[in-house]
């Protein structure tokens, strides 16, 4: 089964033009460095205590570096804000490559047409969906709490601030198309629609998780994730 389509290359690529940093450009290596390491605490600050926790001198603080070299890259808070979500979206890129690699890879071992003609087939194919499903919310609420934490800051902060809409909606909108591809490739009979139930289910698990302090009940999880495929896999 071949998932990987022009539409999901060009929303990657979209995503990618996006990310277009703010502040002061570092020309050494040493200051790229610098600049790095003060959107990485300023990241840590985010999934700790929300966007409003990210002031020039906790950042600087918290990156351990002189004051004056925050103000020096990022003339406002709001640049360094904006940059940190650049880097967040940057670094969500590769997280997504993996995950879909790991996708294709299950796939490509099946055939379309057997999975819908054959309920042997079909079983087998969902059983492995929720297999990789179960995995992959485990890890997400165990390895990357932070990361969700900091993911809900900013699109929560993209909605109150004008300059983070547009990333924030190329951001979602990979997510989505990328689902979308597979959802098609597999003759899903609503792949948008399919699309947004999925990513919803999912995104309430991983919250819930979270809130659980990275356990989840592997249970509720498989039961949610095998009625979301049985409804995708009806002809």
């Amino acid at each position: 089964m071949n998932t990987e389509t022009a539409v999901t290359t060009n929303e990657f690529e979209s995503l990618k033009s996006s990310i277009q940093y703010q502040g002061r450009k570092a020309a050494r290596a040493k200051s790229e460095h610098r600049r790095k390491e003060i959107l990485e605490a300023a990241l840590r600050i985010v999934s700790r205590e929300g966007i409003r926790g990210v002031k020039h001198r906790a950042v600087a603080k918290e990156a351990n570096v002189p004051l004056a070299s925050t103000t020096y890259y990022f003339k406002d808070i709001e640049e360094l804000i904006s940059d940190s979500f650049m880097l967040f979206a940057e670094k969500s890129l590769q997280v997504l490559d993996l995950f879909y690699g790991e996708l294709n890879k299950l796939v490509s071992q099946y055939d379309v047409k057997k999975i819908h003609e054959s309920t042997e087939v079909r079983e087998k194919f969902s059983n492995d969906l929720i297999d990789m499903g179960v995995t992959y919310i485990r890890a997400q609420v165990k390895f990357r709490k932070e990361d969700l934490l900091a993911e809900m800051a900013f699109l929560l902060e993209a909605v109150r601030d004008e300059r983070l809409k547009p990333l924030a909606r190329e951001y979602r909108g990979v997510w989505y198309s990328r689902l979308i591809d597979f959802l098609s490739a597999a003759n899903a009979p609503a792949p948008k629609e399919d699309a947004m139930f999925i990513i919803s289910s999912v995104q309430g698990l991983l919250y819930e998780g979270i809130v659980s302090d990275g356990d989840i009940d592997e249970v509720k999880t498989r039961a949610i994730l095998k009625r979301a495929i049985h409804i995708l896999m009806q002809p």
